[in-house]
């Protein structure tokens, strides 16, 4: 991930952004987490709004979309970065929550294209006894469906 000096230097934001980029993709924290993280006491409307632009500005997608401001309620981080799970997300998102538009046909395709490889990859653990082949060969696989 990162040499332990560069890990230091970091901020909380940027080492939130390099986990979720680098380990899973995304993860859930209490909403009270970030307002600790953005050295706040409580999770009014404007720390909610600094945490989204904080959140924002490291790439890190949420969900909700609206953070809510009931510090004991969940949310969904994930790294916009993430090759995987993150950006499949990232995706999701973006097609729930915008307005249509001319470029929505490559997100779509971009998000099926994900979703199919994804699915050759569950298929190809199943067929192999939940040994996993390679993904390379669950996609060339799935190419020949």
């Amino acid at each position: 991930m990162h040499g332990e000096n560069e890990w230091d230097s970091l901020d909380e934001w940027a080492r939130l952004a390099a986990t979720l980029k680098y380990v899973n993709g995304y993860a859930t924290q209490d909403v009270e987490q970030l307002v600790r993280l953005i050295g706040a006491q409580k999770a009014g409307s404007r720390v909610i709004e600094r945490i989204e632009q904080k959140l924002a500005e490291h790439n890190i997608g949420h969900l909700p979309t609206r953070l809510p401001t009931d510090s004991t309620r969940r949310v969904l981080l994930y790294s916009k970065e993430h090759v995987g799970i993150g950006f499949t997300l990232s995706l999701i998102h973006q097609l729930a929550t915008q307005e249509p538009r001319d470029g929505e046909n490559a997100t779509v395709h971009q998000l099926e294209s994900l979703l199919k490889g994804m699915s050759a990859v569950q298929r190809a653990i199943r067929r192999n006894d939940g040994r996993p082949s390679t993904a390379s060969q669950a996609l060339a696989e799935e190419g020949q469906r």
